[in-house]
């Protein structure tokens, strides 16, 4: 794409050089009327109206990209109530100043009030609302760096509003956001069917190994009721067991991490002996750790300690996943949000086992069936003892197993590759949008392709 005839330096780190006849200038002097809004007390019902009430942005509705609807309304006596709610009108921009979302902007495509950590910039006269919403996009990164506060960083009003920024015509700025509408709607599109790829590739590999692990390889086999309603039909070989009967009760077969009083933050350290975390299970990361102990407390830990082949089950956050350590490890203990099992070998392969527990729901529906509950904090070594899983013979686990390793390692691969295709794209987007909002592309006379009918 062509570029432009002339330019000068910005005097802004992210954005560099810009055309000559650009200016660049504060946010405050394009929008007049930069506010935000307050949260309700949220002990007071009379303040909230889910059916008929008014919408109330958060930011965790905000997207980057537009706003249609807000996940929380409020009542019209919330707003008379309190002089710091005030409703935003249509093609208001708005920026998350803190939080999970902090930089994520989005266009409103409602009226809308908001929450306090929302700054909202109404519509203006000197600038495009769209165009002003690329650039908050492409400057995310350069804000963030101004953010202050260590445990939540804030974006302050004060730093959007000396946001310096380039600033083009109004019919430049046009000319560019009718360029990224264009080119940037592809991509997405582009980007939507990929990450569905994903989906669909994550859910054909799951019904592998669902089938495989509940069924066997053999479509010919004969088979008999499980009497479990979740399992189904297993093959007449198979038998129906519950993880304590399969437990290698010649070791200290299954411990639970120590409690918090034992190993807690001071404890850690930058170097010494690895304290195995949910992290390395989930990752299945055993080269690499950032949590370590001492010589003196991995020897306190001495009951704690992991060795190759036990198996590490994540109890917490992300509950009911499993790594096994393998030969090759790093001398540690176990971090108290997990519980390490070792398992008879001449009963189970711990591969079979693994794959039943991560890549099934099979563990975590008994899980949230036995509690009576739709979510689950934490796994218990009780919890643990009494899952049941359908078990073949040692030899079928075996045939499984290198089945499974073959078909997984396949559809990973291609997982891999559209995962990295995804990230190509969306590099390529951001790339796009700030070429195009710092002016190191002439969009001027861009026209967008007429298809032939």
């Amino acid at each position: 794409m062509k570029r432009y005839e002339t330019y000068k330096d910005s005097g802004i780190q992210w954005v560099g050089e810009i055309p000559s006849h650009w200016d660049v200038v504060k946010t405050s002097y394009l929008f007049d009327d930069i506010g935000s809004g307050t949260t309700p007390n949220t002990n007071d019902d009379s303040l909230y109206d889910t059916d008929n009430g008014i919408n109330w942005l958060q930011t965790g509705d905000l997207n980057d990209g537009h706003i249609t609807k807000t996940s929380k309304k409020i009542s019209q006596k919330a707003i008379e109530g309190n002089g710091t709610l005030r409703l935003y009108p249509i093609n208001s921009l708005v920026i998350a100043l803190y939080g999970a979302t902090i930089g994520k902007v989005g266009v409103l495509d409602i009226e809308s009030t908001t929450n306090q950590a929302c700054c909202v910039l109404p519509p203006s006269d000197k600038i495009s609302t769209d165009f002003a919403y690329y650039i908050f996009l492409a400057s995310k990164e350069a804000l963030l760096n101004l953010a202050s506060g260590g445990g939540q960083p804030n974006i302050s009003q004060a730093i959007i509003k000396n946001h310096r920024i380039p600033y083009p015509s109004y019919a430049e700025q046009q000319s560019i956001v009718s360029f990224l509408e264009d080119k940037v709607g592809q991509i997405d599109v582009a980007i939507a069917e990929k990450e569905q790829m994903l989906e669909d590739l994550k859910a054909y590999r799951s019904a592998i190994v669902s089938e495989a692990v509940t069924k066997g390889l053999d479509k010919n086999v004969e088979m008999k009721d499980s009497g479990i309603e979740w399992i189904g039909i297993i093959p007449k070989t198979w038998k129906i067991v519950r993880i304590k009967h399969i437990l290698d009760y010649k070791t200290d077969s299954l411990r639970v991490g120590p409690f918090g009083s034992s190993l807690s933050g001071n404890d850690f350290k930058t170097e010494g002996y690895w304290v195995y975390n949910q992290r390395v299970v989930l990752d299945k990361n055993f080269n690499s750790n950032d949590t370590f102990v001492s010589q003196e407390k991995y020897e306190e830990l001495s009951s704690f300690k992991v060795f190759a082949g036990d198996i590490l089950l994540t109890t917490r956050g992300t509950i009911g996943k499993v790594a096994i350590v393998p030969n090759t490890f790093h001398e540690g203990v176990l971090h108290p949000c997990l519980i390490r099992f070792r398992v008879d070998d001449s009963i189970v392969n711990k591969d079979f086992l693994a794959y039943y527990f991560n890549d099934t729901n099979l563990i975590l529906d008994q899980v949230k069936y036995n509690s009576n509950s739709t979510t689950i904090d934490v796994i218990y070594s009780y919890t643990l003892k009494e899952l049941i899983v359908s078990l073949p013979p040692l030899d079928v686990q075996n045939d499984i197993v290198a089945h499974l390793n073959y078909k997984v390692q396949k559809i990973d691969e291609m997982l891999k590759e559209v995962s990295q295709s995804v990230e190509n794209l969306k590099s390529y987007k951001s790339t796009l949008i700030t070429e195009a909002v710092t002016g190191k592309i002439d969009l001027c006379d861009w026209k967008p392709k007429v298809e032939n009918v």
